[in-house]
């Protein structure tokens, strides 16, 4: 359990962070470029074994990285073009609701038990998730627009999918440091070579400020994942739990947040996502 709350609280760093880049209008992206390789340099010093590019292209999971750090890229840059165009409420739900993508395979594929309790406690972490996210926003989004949020929804549901396979049948226990730490790795890597293609193109300039924001991204953005693996891997909890009690709670101290720190206002549709959250989080405790 230790381990869940540990990925729910870096988590929720890396979208408090990013919500103050808004603020201090940093560039996203190259702030996340650089956090990548800030995740590297901890995710280096944190693992047990040294970190070594022949070594992890060697391993039997390189490809399994290699697809969730292509996955991370490209849905990140879909987040941000839905958020430009459709708005932040549209991008969250389409990015949370993805957790039916792993729950549901682990259920198929790992043949995990279903009960009454686990499915309602789910539906109502799902519909916790929706109406918390929902803002007036969605109803005034571009419908010729669709395909933005439906690929948010399948490339964030896919990377988590992967990510749970992985470490469920090729990463070793004492490996998912190393696993992990090869994730920043390939994602700084692919980031890299788009920054050079936009500077070359001339469509980037450069910036110190967004240096020091991805530094600080870095340090959350490394232990969000590196506990999440660390939360699969325990043999007492199951996928679909794991899932929807991460991204549940994740949304909803998120939205606390930013209630209390930001003094954001939230509709009747919110606080009825609230409940629903809360009731939910009662259901899974009950489950597991």
């Amino acid at each position: 359990m230790i381990y869940l709350l540990l990925s729910i609280l870096f988590t929720t760093t890396v979208f408090l962070t990013l919500k103050e880049f808004q603020r201090y209008q940093l560039d996203n992206f190259q702030a996340i470029v650089v956090s990548y390789f800030m995740a590297l340099v901890i995710g280096c010093l944190h693992s047990i074994s040294s970190f070594s590019v022949s070594f992890v292209l060697s391993q039997s999971w390189v490809w399994g990285a290699l697809a969730i750090s292509t996955l991370f890229i490209i849905t990140f840059n879909l987040m941000a073009i839905t958020a430009q165009k459709g708005g932040l409420s549209v991008m969250t739900v389409a990015n949370k609701m993805s957790v039916v993508i792993p729950i549901s395979i682990g259920v198929i594929l790992y043949q995990e038990e279903v009960d009454f309790l686990k499915i309602s406690g789910i539906v109502l972490a799902l519909l916790g998730v929706w109406f918390t996210s929902k803002k007036k926003s969605v109803y005034q989004f571009d419908k010729r627009l669709w395909y933005l949020p439906f690929f948010i929804f399948i490339g964030s549901g896919l990377a988590d999918a992967i990510i749970n396979h992985m470490q469920a049948y090729y990463v070793p226990h004492d490996a998912l440091d190393l696993f992990s730490t090869s994730l920043f790795f390939f994602c700084g890597c692919i980031g890299v070579m788009v920054l050079l293609i936009k500077i070359i193109s001339g469509n980037l300039k450069l910036s110190f400020k967004n240096l020091a924001g991805g530094l600080l991204l870095g340090i959350p953005n490394y232990f969000s994942i590196y506990y999440l693996l660390k939360a699969l891997s325990h043999p007492d909890y199951e996928t679909s739990l794991i899932f929807s009690a991460n991204n549940l709670l994740v949304v909803l101290i998120s939205v606390l947040l930013g209630l209390f720190l930001y003094q954001e206002k939230l509709s009747k549709q919110n606080y009825i996502g609230l409940g629903m959250s809360v009731l939910a989080i009662l259901v899974l405790y009950f489950a597991i």
